[in-house]
């Protein structure tokens, strides 16, 4: 048992920092960006940060479509918008990426039954599968706190059968998350 907690713990670890380190990363590419295309660096944050809903459309797009923008690409867009603000985009983030798992999760429950999914995604998730045989829903808390594709996870969970109350208790750790990265993206003003 102390093997597995350690395995997990080890696993949790490395994931999380690989988060930060894609955190680091991303910011350097900004920044990059912002340097050599000043332009075309403003046109897309004036596109994209005013207009909040279209913003909260496409992050929705892109967590319901397996994580296609990183959720601190949007916090980062909206860095220049009063802390209020800056906490309403973050808060309602959150709830849009909780909601995309839900949307996944039972995505996953119900085409888990139709042979294209074992055709073609079962063969595809099979790592998905180790994990969660060594970690169980703990898997579900590190897809929810590191950069693990969390909608895809969602949507292999519901294709499990996994039981979902435990998927909603797992995947609430996603708010701290959304959380801690808000918090690290906001004291970023003035880098980025």
């Amino acid at each position: 048992m102390k093997k597995q907690q350690k395995g997990f713990y080890n696993y949790f670890t490395k994931n999380l920092i690989k988060g930060f380190l894609y955190l680091a990363v991303l910011v350097i590419l900004i920044i990059i960006f912002k340097n050599y295309f000043q332009e075309q660096h403003d046109a897309i944050e004036h596109w994209v940060s005013d207009d909040y809903g279209m913003m909260l459309v496409i992050f929705l797009i892109s967590e319901i479509f397996v994580g296609i923008l990183p959720p601190e690409l949007f916090m980062i867009w909206s860095i220049d918008d009063p802390m209020m603000t800056y906490i309403g985009i973050v808060a309602t983030m959150t709830v849009i990426s909780l909601f995309a798992g839900w949307v996944n999760y039972w995505v996953g429950k119900k085409i888990s039954t139709k042979r294209f999914f074992h055709r073609i995604f079962k063969r595809r998730l099979r790592k998905f599968q180790r994990r969660y045989e060594q970690y169980g829903g703990g898997f579900i808390v590190v897809a929810a706190l590191t950069p693990l594709p969390f909608s895809l996870i969602s949507l292999f969970t519901g294709s499990m059968s996994y039981p979902a109350k435990k998927y909603m208790v797992y995947s609430s750790f996603r708010i701290l998350r959304f959380i801690v990265y808000g918090i690290i993206v906001w004291h970023l003003e003035g880098v980025i």
